[in-house]
């Protein structure tokens, strides 16, 4: 079977991970395929001579500007993938291409088309955003124009996959899709137990929020409950945030000179994996297709205070040192931080995750089913 992979979209964090762990996948457990995969750069995905039948197609110049996108998207999207002559193309940024639900095989059959959908914003009802707000103008731009292609190619597509389940209902109830149209894949969570350091101490005054600079990941929730408790006379804690200050500028000059937080700066994985077991994680983001920081966390036993939202729920769902608070309401989650720094909340025993069959062979499933094709 010929399968085209498209994400020219994919270029950095998490987007380009599932990518990247997708391909690698591809190229150990599903050689019976013939697979082209479409990207935006160059360096992102390999051939090797170990797997002649994974290419890479590197369209660069789709990358170039945000007309050129809308051209290929728009117009002749459809019409490039058609000529790979594929019997499935799988979409991995969101949506597909105009007209590409219309390709036909050789035979005149048609080319089933997947589609994996990993934003959230046209989906949740926690927050609706404005296009005026500072911050909050291009999520407002994802929320009520581009969740609109999102949503055409949610309808056009012969299957859709979602990664959790709060995210299928949604797409489910939204779109008015059939169930056996649409799939959650939970994302693959790596066995961290490698990272495991006996000589590392959790600390009651550490906790940690791993997360890029996006409105809705709710620093400004951290920064005002960090205040609250020095207006109360609470010492001897901080958090530690992922980025610079400067990449938050909606927080204000003196909340980003706080001295209950840290700015850390992009951190190296085993770093991370180091501060998951000698802080409290702190998760206050409201908006999420799947939180990746709690699902490895937990592995650890640290205590976990996180948004009291679907995602979190899902995500730690069975673990019994996560705590839950309204992700609006910095005075819950100041009362969550007080208890842990007064050893009210401590870690439990780590429970590492089983090696398990990857999720990726779910999704190549769905692929070469041979039904399903509208």
């Amino acid at each position: 079977m010929r399968i085209a992979v498209l994400d020219i979209a994919a270029s950095k964090t998490g987007a380009l991970s599932v990518l990247q762990d997708f391909a690698a996948y591809v190229k150990k457990n599903a050689s019976e395929h013939e697979w082209f995969f479409v990207t935006g750069a160059e360096g992102l995905l390999e051939e090797s001579p170990d797997a002649p039948d994974f290419h890479v197609i590197v369209r660069s110049d789709v990358k170039r500007s945000k007309m050129h996108r809308l051209a290929f998207d728009s117009v002749h999207g459809a019409s490039f993938l058609e000529k790979l002559e594929p019997d499935v193309i799988l979409s991995m940024q969101n949506t597909l291409p105009r007209g590409v639900e219309r390709i036909r095989k050789a035979d005149g059959t048609k080319v089933r088309t997947v589609l994996y959908v990993h934003q959230p914003l046209g989906f949740q009802d926690t927050k609706r955003f404005s296009f005026i707000k500072s911050g909050e103008r291009e999520l407002a731009m994802y929320q009520y124009l581009i969740a609109a292609n999102i949503d055409k190619s949610v309808k056009a597509a012969d299957h859709v996959i979602v990664q959790t389940d709060w995210m299928k209902k949604a797409v489910m109830e939204k779109d008015r899709i059939p169930e056996e149209r649409i799939s959650a894949v939970l994302p693959d969570i790596d066995d961290l137990s490698g990272f495991r350091d006996l000589s590392l101490s959790w600390k009651n005054g550490n906790f940690i929020f791993p997360a890029g600079p996006i409105y809705y990941k709710n620093h400004s929730a951290i920064v005002k409950a960090s205040r609250m408790l020095r207006e109360e006379g609470v010492t001897g804690f901080k958090t530690g945030f992922t980025l610079e200050a400067s990449d938050l500028p909606w927080i204000d000059e003196t909340e980003k000179n706080d001295q209950a937080i840290e700015w850390l700066g992009s951190l190296p994985r085993a770093e991370l994996m180091r501060r998951y077991q000698t802080s409290t994680l702190i998760f206050p983001s409201y908006i999420e297709t799947f939180g990746y920081p709690p699902a490895e966390a937990r592995q650890f036993g640290v205590p976990i205070l996180a948004a009291d939202t679907p995602f979190t729920r899902e995500v730690l769902h069975g673990y019994e040192n996560a705590w839950y608070f309204d992700p609006f309401k910095p005075e819950e989650l100041a009362d969550l931080m007080k208890k842990v720094i007064l050893g009210e909340i401590i870690p439990a025993e780590p429970i590492f995750t089983a090696d398990m069959e990857s999720s990726w062979g779910k999704v190549v499933s769905i692929l070469t089913e041979t039904e399903g094709t509208r």
